[in-house]
């Protein structure tokens, strides 16, 4: 697949949404792009859904992250009285909350009804639709919705 630029994701070093986190498991839910003109296009939105395993690895790495730059911190003068206390704090929340997630939306993949143009889309509003997206080739506004 070339992108308007003329190299592909895997040669820019991105992936493409279709794609799924390597440690869940992937569901696609049928999207429709539609334009200011043309045929409405299909497109796909991919959910990936943790078991209680991987919940608890991924809350864990995330633990460990901040927990990391918190011990790092340590070193750095005057500002370790905020980092410590900060970074402690925001790696417990973030396990809580990763521990908490049981599906997670990856992102959406289609192809502009306008330009014709296959892409990823980039969601703001999460997997609530519909949902205002942007075209990278033409720049036109463009709606997400679910299919009928």
């Amino acid at each position: 697949m070339q992108s308007p630029r003329g190299t592909s994701g895997a040669a820019r070093g991105t992936s493409r949404v279709t794609e799924p986190a390597p440690d869940a498991a992937a569901a696609f839910r049928p999207l429709v792009v539609s334009g200011y003109h043309g045929e409405p296009t299909p497109a796909t939105l991919l959910v990936a859904t943790f078991d209680p395993g991987q919940r608890m690895r991924r809350a864990v790495r995330g633990l460990a992250g901040f927990w990391g730059a918190m011990v790092v911190s340590v070193f750095i003068p005057i500002a370790h009285f905020v980092l410590v206390p900060s970074f402690f704090a925001a790696g417990i929340w973030q396990f809580v909350r990763r521990l908490r997630l049981h599906r997670l939306v990856r992102g959406a993949h289609g192809r502009c009804p306008d330009c014709g143009v296959e892409q990823d889309f980039e969601l703001t509003a999460g997997p609530r639709f519909p949902q205002g997206v942007q075209c990278r080739a033409c720049h036109r506004g463009l709606t997400l919705a679910e299919a009928a």
